[in-house]
């Protein structure tokens, strides 16, 4: 690898509280046979998927690192809008018998969890009545990762619906209802893993 390709990966590892870093190189198959996927571990433990080919993987590295100073800048702001438009959610949830909902942090590093793809994804960590999870959802991340929640707000111009595969909804979150037991929309512990499979099983046909 070239020497500035080296100190971008050295930077965001640095960044990320990593120690130590291998890049790992996958033949693809199929459609893409020919060509590689690249990641980079982070601490033999966090497997992160860079690019398919080099050509850009100096430039999402880089990206990469921009995007975590981004956050961690506007950290702040994005407390205040969350917790801003979460007590709109909370009018609407009582009117429907709903829980209450606190936004207790918002972040985008998860060294804990069980499965490499949420270790580098924004989430907001929730209360919503006895429960205490770390929440994901795929647009409200991207929006976090690029700076641009106005894009997020605008959701608040439509009724409020139920998310896709969410079964006895028990709290609103971004005009949109969830249900903080059944496993999903979270970033994955060992614990919440568990749950989803509970949740498989119960709503599995017989």
């Amino acid at each position: 690898m070239k020497k500035t390709t080296i100190a971008a990966i050295d930077e965001f590892v640095t960044l990320v509280g990593g120690k130590t870093w291998t890049k790992v190189a996958r033949a693809c198959t199929g459609k893409w046979r020919g060509t590689y996927d690249h990641s980079i571990v982070i601490d033999g433990r966090h497997r992160l998927f860079v690019t398919n080919g080099m050509t850009y993987f100096e430039e999402r590295i880089r990206e990469w690192s921009a995007a975590i100073r981004r956050f961690r800048t506007e950290k702040e702001e994005y407390l205040r809008v969350l917790r801003r438009q979460s007590e709109l959610d909370n009018i609407k949830a009582q009117e429907e018998g709903l829980k209450h909902v606190e936004v207790l942090d918002v972040g985008i590093l998860s060294p804990e969890t069980t499965d490499h793809w949420y270790y580098f994804k924004p989430y907001v960590l929730l209360e919503v009545g006895d429960v205490t999870y770390k929440f994901m959802e795929s647009y409200l991340s991207q929006v976090l990762f690029d700076g641009t929640m106005e894009k997020w707000l605008s959701k608040y111009d439509k009724p409020v619906y139920t998310a896709a595969c969410v079964v006895n909804p028990d709290f609103i979150f971004g005009n949109v209802r969830f249900n903080s037991r059944d496993g999903m929309y979270r970033i994955p512990t060992v614990e919440s893993a568990c749950s989803a499979l509970d949740v498989k099983n119960l709503y599995r046909p017989r």
